[in-house]
């Protein structure tokens, strides 16, 4: 049940959480989800890339092998080469070493046997020239759905996932250098460690996981967080710690991300479901959850809410600086979406904070929307629906500002503030 609050922004903002900026952007040019996600810097540009997926429509015939790099400081988006393979895929991870980008694994569906079948594939994109390379050395098992991170800038570890017909422990560690795979110690062979659909990173020399579903009835969603401790001496060798129950709740598919040094997710389910956002158990729509998770060390922690839906993230984006790009996924509703949005983790709403305050006010909100805040702190205001699509945007009389809102179709909806100094996103619910 929806309750009337009033929504401080400013120095007591969110329950003391951190509030990151979301930031529209340019849209993908295809709604995309599933997606293969990695960023880098090259020439001095930062770019982040988009690789295969599934689009609108969320059919075995919607899976595709279009791929697309974003040039973060023009803000556009530029076609690359489609994935070279036969078919479309989805659940594939990317990865940066030097100047390539490694995609690995993922899935191809059918509309009959096998019907789903995992890849061994490894593309590589030349980022200097922005072209396919011949293939790399195939991956050992054929994954999909796994976890994938970069240690120290040199091996791809490839952990747990699904292949073809199970959910498997393998690591499986590739060297760009030498071409070749390596099999590591396997996360331990029960379903509080094997996962697919889960989120992690490398941070140093530890890895850690969360979430995923497990092998079961309806294949359900998972709570748990999992760390590995590499020896930097023998990389092969991973000692995997007791796993632990983060405590915030199941998330399937979100988008891993690190973030001031320390494990990430944004976005994802609560609830395991198929390449149609359809659950597993008994077929109903999957949304979105909006909360932003974070592993502290000692345990997971809600660390804010982002003002938008989405899940069926492989991977975000990070540009560096606290900044990540999140491009695509799934919405409320099923929804494939195209919107891009910059995420910066420096702009805080903490206590102690001393940006300006602004009253949003009633929530809900029925015919006008009232807004309260410093004289000049905030000059403009946009207002987008939960997919990202701008509904309203205009100047700021002298506060407390009143913006209508009649024959604004109900739903979810968050409006951004700026100013000379700052700029705000404060969530909004509409109800008619």
């Amino acid at each position: 049940m929806l309750r009337s609050t009033l929504l401080l922004f400013g120095c007591t903002s969110i329950m003391l959480h951190a509030q990151w900026s979301w930031t529209p952007l340019a849209p993908l040019p295809m709604p995309t989800a599933n997606h293969a996600v990695c960023a880098a810097v090259v020439n001095g540009s930062r770019n982040v890339y988009v690789f295969g997926g599934i689009t609108a429509g969320l059919t075995s015939d919607d899976i595709h092998r279009s791929a697309f790099r974003y040039d973060v400081d023009i803000d556009a988006w530029f076609p690359l080469p489609v994935l070279p393979d036969t078919l479309g895929k989805i659940a594939a991870s990317a990865s940066v070493v030097g100047d390539t980008a490694y995609v690995i694994g993922g899935y191809h569906v059918f509309n009959g046997a096998p019907f789903e079948l995992s890849s061994n594939k490894v593309h590589r994109l030349n980022l200097a020239t922005n072209t396919w390379m011949p293939d790399a050395a195939p991956v050992p098992v054929p994954i999909d759905d796994q976890v994938q991170a970069v240690w120290r800038d040199s091996l791809i570890y490839v952990i747990t996932g699904w292949s073809n017909n199970a959910n498997v422990a393998n690591v499986q560690v590739y060297d760009p250098a030498h071409n070749s795979w390596s099999v590591a110690a396997p996360v331990p062979n029960n379903n509080q460690y094997k996962a697919f659909g889960a989120g992690g990173a490398i941070i140093g020399d530890t890895v850690i996981y969360h979430g995923g579903a497990s092998t079961g009835l309806n294949f359900p969603a998972q709570d748990r967080v999992r760390i590995g401790v590499i020896d930097p001496d023998n990389p092969l060798a991973i000692d995997w710690l007791p796993s632990a129950v983060g405590g915030q709740g199941a998330r399937y598919r979100s988008g891993p991300a690190v973030v001031n040094g320390k494990a990430t997710w944004i976005g994802g389910s609560a609830i395991s479901y198929n390449f149609d956002a359809l659950a597993y158990a008994g077929g109903a729509v999957v949304n979105p959850a909006t909360a932003i998770l974070q592993w502290g060390g000692s345990g997971m922690s809600t660390i804010g809410t982002a003002p938008t839906h989405v899940m069926d993230l492989r991977a975000v984006g990070d540009i560096g600086n606290g900044q990540l790009i999140v491009a695509g996924g799934i919405g409320l509703q099923r929804a494939v979406l195209d919107s891009v949005w910059l995420v910066d983790a420096n702009a805080t709403g903490i206590e102690g904070d001393a940006k300006p305050q602004a009253l949003v006010h009633p929530n809900p909100v029925v015919d006008e929307l009232h807004i309260t805040y410093p004289d000049r702190a905030f000059t403009r205001f946009a207002l987008f629906d939960a997919v990202g699509e701008l509904i309203l945007q205009g100047p700021l009389a002298a506060a407390p500002a009143r913006i209508p809102v009649v024959g604004i179709r109900a739903g979810h909806y968050f409006i951004r503030l700026e100013g000379p100094d700052v700029t705000w996103t404060v969530p909004v619910v509409k109800i008619p």
